[in-house]
């Protein structure tokens, strides 16, 4: 690690968001509706953004993204070279496109890194106990009269 290369700060994982110098981005033409315009506006943008060279997370961060990213929902999202992708192609507008692909990485980064709430136990009330119980007397009378006949009279 070079002497000069600036330490790495904690992602603060509510407010923070990655700078948009930290990622690459490459246009080409985009599909689907516009017209004429298609055919000649740069408007489709991918944007690609390397884990492991970010100076905005810690050690730590980084291996939870990468755990978060591996998930069978998000796998095409974690390229094999450690590198998160997002394609947008929603708007006609390359600068749009662009800014929606910045807030998808931030939107993924506070998702990932978001620490997960405690869950307290706890028991349920004498109240809803009771309700339980006349719920299940009331469907037994209603489930009574609904067996085999066993004489005609």
């Amino acid at each position: 690690m070079r002497e000069n290369q600036p330490k790495a700060v904690e992602f603060d994982w509510e407010r923070g968001s990655i700078p948009e110098s930290d990622v690459r981005f490459m246009t080409s033409r985009g599909g689907g509706p516009g017209g004429q315009g298609v055919n000649t506006t740069d408007s489709r943008v991918e944007m690609r953004w390397t884990i492991g060279d970010s100076r905005h997370l810690s050690t730590e961060q980084k291996m939870a993204l990468r755990v978060y990213a591996q998930q069978e929902a998000r796998k095409r999202i974690l390229e094999e070279s450690d590198e998160l992708k997002f394609v947008c192609v929603s708007e006609r507008s390359q600068l749009q496109n662009k800014r929606d692909c910045l807030n998808r990485l931030n939107a993924f980064l506070r998702e990932a890194l978001t620490p997960e709430e405690k869950r307290i136990a706890t028991k349920k009330s004498k109240g809803v106990k009771a309700k339980e119980q006349r719920m299940k007397e009331v469907d037994k009378r209603r489930k009574a009269g609904r067996g085999r006949v066993t004489s005609w009279e």
